[in-house]
């Protein structure tokens, strides 16, 4: 099978979730004692909050352990929109209660499929648009932003439903985008968080797959359909207003690569970070699916320009389009640039360095390579020819290659260079404190994010687009 799906939560914020199957049985009977306690409460006083969102919570359990036993749909529907009435009750009387908001998306979600289930699309998508609204409410009333990733979880979850809905192939690609944007979000809050991680993934896979069906993603239109008769691209319930990283708009983290093969390359770096902060079974299944994919043994690759790192002052003329490759140690320029990369040995478009070699510095530091072998001397060995010892040829050809490398190089004087020698940087990812886009007028062209250190020091970065910017963000954010 190639189908990837995503990850859920279903735990209700505030409650214990204890679960069985079959008849009604004493926790049941338990929950019915529970229910009819808060009601006396709240007739009591209508004014109680907690009454109210705890007797919501309960109807909400017992319409799920209904859904286990078998009970019918209308039934369980009922249950639901008693609980979602609980719950508006409790939201007039304290507007700011987060785990309110996020029951009442899950509430609404829950009917969303019942409708589904049974073929009503129309109402279905309604209870989809409802319960992304609550989430988004949710996310808005976190002023901490700490509070918030699991309802930007199930809201990209939610928009991954409402995408199945869509008829039109641009309106169902605008939803995935928007879903990226929330699970996106929700990892730059919490690394840690794997559920979102993975769902990234999976929205990257199913974009790769309509990409691959479709030669490609079209993005001049940013998704949006031919038929929109002029409406926004995004809907109140796509929007992510008061949910966005700082420095960066709130679109810009909607955004994916263009082509199947990156798609699926970004599939697969997301599920593999999932499934190394929180191994599960349909992780390490949906990671054999795409793990050819990866530019392994590293995590991350591509094309990046930057300044040599030591400038006090990065001048115009010394920023340099670099190979970069990224693991779970370290960021570090790669040795050479791949042969069907563009911007490489004859592709460079900035007429820098991008032909050369790319020699990497000292562990842990952004330094200038100053040691390089002294190629015109055959008798040099690198531990590289150590390993190809018995093999004379090989090693002469290894050199030679080398060699060509280092003369095509742009060794142009850079100011502050120490004889102009290639340069190139390798940092531990231990090192890194944060990683984040940026908007800097004084960086060359394109999309930049800054590498934040340990030490308080700091380093730009400019790719070539929003999706690889985000791609490398993500990436040195999971890493760390």
């Amino acid at each position: 099978s190639s189908y990837i799906s995503g990850v859920e939560i279903k735990t209700r914020l505030g409650t214990d979730v204890s679960t069985g199957g079959g008849g009604r049985s004493g926790h049941d009977k338990l929950l019915d004692l529970r229910a009819e306690r808060h009601a006396d409460a709240a007739r009591a006083d209508p004014t109680d909050f907690d009454a109210h969102y705890s007797w919501a919570l309960v109807l909400q359990e017992q319409a799920e352990r209904a859904e286990q036993s078998g009970m019918d749909p209308n039934r369980r529907d009922a249950i639901l929109i008693d609980a979602c009435a609980k719950y508006a009750k409790a939201r007039d009387l304290r507007a700011n209660s987060i785990s309110t908001l996020y029951n009442w998306g899950i509430a609404l979600g829950d009917r969303a499929r019942l409708k589904g289930d049974a073929g009503d699309a129309v109402e279905a998508r309604a209870m989809w648009r409802q319960a992304c609204e609550k989430y988004r409410a949710a996310v808005e009333c976190d002023a901490s932003r700490t509070q918030s990733t699991q309802a930007l979880n199930n809201w990209g979850l939610a928009l991954q439903q409402m995408a199945t809905l869509e008829r039109d192939p641009g309106a169902r690609e605008r939803r995935l985008l928007a879903a990226v944007g929330r699970f996106r979000e929700a990892i730059r809050r919490d690394p840690g968080f794997h559920r979102a991680v993975y769902n990234l993934g999976t929205i990257m896979y199913a974009l790769s797959e309509r990409a691959r069906g479709h030669g490609g993603r079209d993005t001049r239109g940013g998704g949006r359909s031919e038929h929109a008769d002029g409406a926004s691209n995004h809907p109140p319930e796509d929007s992510n207003a008061g949910a966005h990283t700082e420095n960066a708009s709130s679109s810009s983290v909607e955004v994916a690569p263009t082509t199947a093969d990156e798609l699926q390359t970004a599939a697969a770096m997301y599920i593999c970070c999932a499934q190394a902060s929180g191994a599960r079974a349909v992780y390490a299944s949906s990671l054999r699916l795409v793990r050819h994919t990866l530019p392994l043994p590293a995590l991350f690759a591509g094309t990046l320009t930057t300044a040599p790192p030591g400038l006090g002052v990065a001048t115009a003329h010394s920023w340099r389009r670099r190979w970069f490759v990224l693991d779970h140690e370290a960021l570090w320029t790669g040795e050479s640039w791949p042969a069907d990369v563009r911007g490489g040995p004859g592709g460079s478009r900035d007429g820098g360095a991008g032909g050369g070699l790319d020699a990497f510095g000292a562990i842990g530091a952004w330094n200038r390579v100053s040691t390089l072998p002294s190629w015109g001397d055959d008798s040099h060995s690198t531990n590289l020819d150590d390993d190809d010892a018995d093999d004379r040829e090989r090693r002469e050809e290894r050199r030679a290659r080398r060699r060509r490398r280092t003369q095509a190089a742009d060794v142009t004087l850079v100011e502050g260079a120490d004889g102009g020698s290639p340069w190139g940087v390798h940092v531990k990812t231990s090192d890194v404190a944060c990683a984040q886009p940026c908007e800097e007028a004084s960086l060359p062209a394109g999309r930049a994010f800054v590498v934040g250190m340990a030490d308080g020091s700091s380093h730009y970065f400019v790719c070539d687009d929003v999706a690889a910017r985000e791609g490398w963000v993500d990436a040195l954010t999971l890493v760390q």
